[in-house]
């Protein structure tokens, strides 16, 4: 695997992350548990006793969360350079881009009271309700939170549909209530926006108790109501669970296309295939001793590892495989039993990319399948060289290579 640079391990660090391995889904968990904390030590700061009590203590926590808060941001910023190149920018163009960006606000927002309350000399305290603010902050390591901003956006227009039809029914209610009962209570329904207050806690079945009909006829408009309110505020919550059961569902298996760049069989893919690539592929997790594919599999697909360690078993040799690594081309390019079996030696996470999404690609950039063949040839020869491999099995293995991309590019494909 090609070496990184500093930077370019931090970004992947801060912006893959559990995609990165390891070590960078425990720095996730890590923020979100600080981020939490920090909300917690916020609330527990009103209570008069605990601050005269641990004022000092509090202040020491609320500074050193400001301080790996301001280290995280600052190294995103200059890591941010290796984020995605608009055509004949430069570093510090992709650097003032992601500062204006929403996350690189919400970031920069959660450190600047502290700094702010300090230059002024204002009491932190009165600062508080912006230190809240840190909580935005879950946006960028929960992905619940993402999706859900997600779902609300792709849905806007049924939940605009929607919520019209809700406010036309609030006043068409409001209005009959007026008409029933205005004369009867003037104080409560003398007039329509008076009476829009009933309809609105009646329609989200909240019901007060503040304002009430009294008339016979009042009472019937109000019972309709309720039923209508049981009927039309489910409409917008089902929408929103629905999409985001979708979403949920679709991000178990969502690749970034970062994660696709650094893997090394992929490097030379253009930025649009590699979206395109990343949006077919899906993302599965193995636990040790997980058998991944067998002798018997036919055209499953190719798997990239992008963390962990997996062993194929070639002929009754252990041959080890780790990031970066691919498997299961064998099942694709011959019928001779080449494909080995494999299994998981430590936690995986692999990205499977299946034939049929393989084939597609292909007819979208025709020289995926060179790469994919330069890249296993240079590893084949290494497996000669470690004396995993002959050097007759390594020729019959390039054959089954070239026949399959004459295959693939022929005219009947």
């Amino acid at each position: 695997m090609n070496k990184q640079t500093v930077r370019q391990r931090t970004y992947s660090f801060l912006e893959l992350g559990s995609f990165a391995g390891r070590k960078a889904a425990v720095f996730e968990g890590f923020m979100i548990v600080l981020i939490l904390l920090n909300v917690a030590a916020v609330a527990l700061e009103t209570v008069d006793s605990l601050w005269q009590a641990y004022g000092p203590i509090f202040q020491a926590f609320d500074a050193l969360s400001i301080g790996i808060f301001t280290v995280e941001y600052l190294a995103r910023v200059w890591a941010s350079a290796e984020r995605e190149a608009v055509p004949g920018d430069r570093v510090w163009e992709r650097r003032v881009r992601y500062i204006f960006s929403p996350l690189a606000l919400i970031d920069l927002i959660a450190i600047i009271p502290f700094y702010f309350g300090h230059l002024t000399g204002l009491d932190l305290r009165v600062l508080r309700i912006f230190r809240l603010l840190r909580l935005l902050k879950l946006v960028r390591y929960s992905p619940a939170l993402s999706s859900l901003a997600r779902v609300i956006y792709a849905e806007r227009q049924a939940l605009l549909a929607a919520m019209v039809i809700m406010v036309g029914l609030e006043v068409f209610a409001s209005t009959l209530m007026y008409l029933a009962e205005h004369e009867a209570q003037p104080e409560a329904f003398g007039s329509i926006p008076a009476a829009l207050w009933w309809a609105l806690a009646t329609f989200t079945t909240v019901g007060y108790g503040d304002a009430v009909p009294i008339t016979d006829l009042g009472k019937v408009i109000g019972g309709v109501v309720m039923m209508m309110g049981f009927i039309f505020y489910a409409v917008p919550i089902g929408i929103i669970a629905s999409g985001f059961s979708d979403e949920v569902h679709r991000r178990e298996f969502v690749v970034p296309v970062g994660v696709v760049d650094d893997l090394p069989a992929l490097k030379k893919l253009p930025k649009d295939v590699a979206k395109e690539l990343a949006s077919r592929v899906r993302s599965v997790t193995l636990v040790p001793g997980t058998v991944l594919t067998r002798r018997s599999d036919v055209d499953n697909g190719i798997y990239f590892i992008l963390s962990g360690e997996i062993t194929a078993f070639y002929h009754h040799r252990a041959i080890s495989l780790s990031a970066g690594d691919f498997l299961g081309e064998c099942s694709l390019i011959s019928d001779h039993g080449r494909q080995p079996a494999s299994v998981a030696r430590t936690r995986c996470r692999v990205m499977w990319l299946d034939s049929t999404e393989l084939q597609i690609l292909m007819s979208i950039y025709p020289a995926l399948l060179s790469e994919l063949k330069e890249y296993a040839s240079q590893r084949l020869i290494g497996l000669v060289e470690c004396g995993l491999l002959s050097g007759e099995e390594r020729t019959e293995m390039i054959a089954d290579y070239d026949h399959w991309v004459a295959v693939a590019r022929s005219p009947q494909m």
